[in-house]
């Protein structure tokens, strides 16, 4: 399926991203796994891809993408867990959260991001990823994939020219 643009997360800054995309007439696909903690605390928590899929948008709901592929330095293709064929598209958004809605994975020792393998910022040293003070702000909560001025995502140090971040998946 071809697409203007993709946009991977269906939370306040997917929906923030496209609306503006959708009214200028951009045929735009949001790839929305489920419910977003941030859309609950201001409105219903579909209500605005509601309003993009009435509007124009497609919404695929209840799907995750899984994979990115790149050439060249760009993106060519999405491969989501419910669709059989790619998703592809001019320009590609990358606003899937941090930890608590998948957009970023965590072992032992390893932050990632887990469609593109972008860069991530984090500090290496484990023990400093959290304060024991649970009430403290989190020093995890300022990881988040690498962008250049641009806000363009990183894969191994180099911008990928169609691939932007927004919302909580950036590093702060």
């Amino acid at each position: 399926m071809r697409f203007d643009v993709i946009i991977i997360g269906g939370g306040w800054a997917g929906c923030t991203a496209a609306e503006p995309l959708v009214e200028a007439g951009k045929k735009v696909c949001i790839v929305s796994e489920g419910l977003s903690l941030s859309a609950v605390k201001y409105e219903s928590p579909y209500a605005r891809l509601a309003t993009l899929q009435k509007q124009g948008a497609v919404v695929l709901r209840g799907d995750r993408a899984i994979s990115g592929k790149i050439e060249d330095g760009k993106v060519v293709e999405i491969r989501t867990r419910n669709m059989d064929e790619p998703l592809v598209a001019d320009e590609y958004v990358l606003a899937t959260g941090k930890f608590f809605s998948r957009g970023l994975l965590s072992d032992k020792e390893h932050i990632w991001e887990p469609v593109f393998g972008a860069d991530v910022v984090y500090d290496p040293d484990r023990t400093k990823w959290f304060d024991p003070d649970f009430e403290a702000p989190q020093p995890f909560m300022k990881f988040g994939v690498k962008t250049d001025a641009e806000g363009r995502v990183l894969v191994g140090g180099k911008a990928i020219v169609n691939l932007t971040a927004v919302g909580d998946i950036c590093n702060e």
